[in-house]
């Protein structure tokens, strides 16, 4: 199957340099602390952590664009709500990005480029994100909304990619069940 116009260009991009730069001390620093990778990875659980931990900040910022469209429509109380969902999806991304993070230091080639991309946008959205909630708490709430709006737009991309990731290249697909020496599928 022929993958989608953006994952070809996204595989052609010239990242190798880039993406060395932040793989190589990363997958140097799990080797020598296997504790961390383990906890990060998911081993311990017999599953990925990433894909477990990953609906919880998308949930809260659906959450919070549902609650600020409302807010448009004039439910007023919803306004608190959707500052409270857009911080729950802060904090909610931190061990999301960690596990990520962890996923990431296993792959090669061109799942490692897509997976860099990926996660660079999911730090893009991070930051418009964290910028909405700033602007919300300096009571500038139309421009936190419109913020919000943009982060919620870029995580779709990034979101998007980590589905290319599993389903396209088999990131994370059977590398515990291989550790575990569960190898029939």
């Amino acid at each position: 199957m022929k993958a989608p116009w953006l994952l070809r260009v996204v595989e052609r991009l010239p990242l190798d340099e880039i993406v060395d730069v932040f793989h190589v001390p990363l997958r140097g620093f799990l080797a020598r602390h296997p504790r961390v990778r383990r906890a990060l990875d998911g081993s311990w659980l017999g599953h990925p952590l990433h894909p477990a931990l990953i609906p919880v900040p998308i949930g809260a910022f659906t959450t919070g664009l549902v609650l600020d469209a409302a807010t448009l429509l004039g439910c007023t109380w919803a306004a608190r709500g959707a500052d409270l969902a857009f911080t729950l999806g802060l904090v909610a991304a931190v061990p999301a990005a960690l596990t990520g993070l962890t996923e990431w230091s296993y792959l090669e080639g061109k799942s490692r480029r897509a997976a860099f991309v990926h996660a660079a946008s999911n730090v893009a959205s991070t930051k418009l994100m964290v910028g909405s909630v700033i602007l919300r708490g300096m009571e500038l709430r139309g421009a936190g909304m419109v913020v919000s709006t943009l982060g919620f737009v870029v995580l779709g991309v990034g979101a998007w990619l980590g589905g290319e990731l599993a389903y396209h290249y088999g990131a994370g697909v059977g590398r515990i069940s291989e550790d575990r020496g569960d190898t029939d599928r």
